[in-house]
């Protein structure tokens, strides 16, 4: 596997001296020339790292993105630790910014300055660095008001309902508190807190999660229009015998994203669409598409990158400019 020469250097501490060398994930990644933890990047490293006799501690897969690991050598080569198969709530990038607090005997004034400040609906008041009292909120404020509180203290203002999640929550349970509660507080096992997860932050992760999928769908749908009526059924089935694929074929969409690509790429099929634009350009980024595509349907909370997404969204728009005339 090709890597940094920085690495190597590394690698040869580790072996030769016993060092450990903590860093976070990205960085780690990035000695491998790798922004995401695919399956297939994250079995290549696997692989190299069980014949370096080397881990991570915790496991890479699992750390927050911008987290902390340790790089070491094996005890033994049978000790490797396992991925955990839970995704957890550590892995938002919420849950591991230290909040913005205040105290209860803080002035309601600078509660308020620090929410308006930074953009916040709710502030937690700690009466000590590792204990939560409550949250103060707009709508606290405005209901203490509205009957009648004129105080000037924070204290005054406290919503002493509140939730707290373990850092290792699961995310799918930590998700339906957050649906339920609207914000919750993360506390590591020192009982510091780590982070606020809120609405917000469950709205962003769904989107990171789900736009992919949906400008997937986007793309194959348009995909089957272009090859809408341009081949008999007895073709396409046909064509699937030929790949020993015995499936029953009624319609298009009875194909696979690579069988789309492979029909297609065909000079005697590609002529059937009649498209005015080049074929082999256009099968190298569909293809560029199917290896995003594969990636997606295996569950990273991290989502995709920035280019693969924009990929997407060019694959999506190309091909409804194609759609306009045909």
């Amino acid at each position: 596997m090709h890597i940094r020469e920085d690495f190597k250097e590394i690698i040869s501490e580790i072996q030769e001296n016993n060092k450990e060398f903590k860093m976070s994930p990205r960085d780690f990644l990035a000695y491998f020339h790798c922004s995401k933890r695919t399956k297939g990047n994250t079995g290549r490293i696997d692989n190299f790292l069980e014949s370096k006799r080397i881990e991570t501690i915790p496991n890479y897969i699992n750390v927050w993105i911008d987290g902390e690991l340790t790089l070491k050598h094996k005890p033994k080569a049978k000790s490797k630790t396992e991925p955990d198969p839970i995704q957890r709530i550590s892995i938002l990038p919420s849950a591991n910014r230290v909040p913005v607090t205040t105290t209860r005997d803080a002035k309601l004034t600078d509660a308020i300055t620090k929410m308006m400040m930074h953009n916040y609906t709710q502030l937690p008041v700690l009466s000590n660095p590792k204990s939560i009292v409550g949250f103060i909120t707009w709508e606290s404020i405005g209901c203490a008001i509205t009957n009648g509180v004129t105080s000037e203290l924070v204290k005054d203002y406290i919503n002493f309902e509140h939730t707290i999640l373990e850092y290792d929550t699961p995310l799918l349970k930590a998700i339906k508190t957050v649906i339920e509660k609207e914000y919750v507080i993360v506390q590591k096992k020192d009982k510091s807190l780590s982070g606020i997860i809120t609405l917000a932050d469950v709205s962003s992760q769904f989107l990171t999660l789900t736009e992919p999928f949906l400008l997937l769908e986007e793309i194959e749908n348009l995909i089957r229009l272009l090859l809408d009526d341009k081949f008999l059924v007895q073709e396409l089935i046909d064509f699937c015998k030929n790949e020993n694929d015995d499936k029953s074929i009624e319609t298009i969409d009875d194909l696979t994203f690579g069988q789309y690509i492979r029909l297609v790429e065909k000079p005697e099929n590609w002529e059937k669409l009649k498209l005015k634009i080049e074929r082999v350009t256009f099968i190298k980024e569909l293809n560029v598409v199917r290896e995003i595509r594969n990636d997606i349907m295996h569950f990273d909370p991290e989502g995709i990158t920035s280019e693969q997404k924009q990929a997407l969204i060019n694959m999506a728009k190309f091909l409804t400019d194609i759609r306009r005339f045909h």
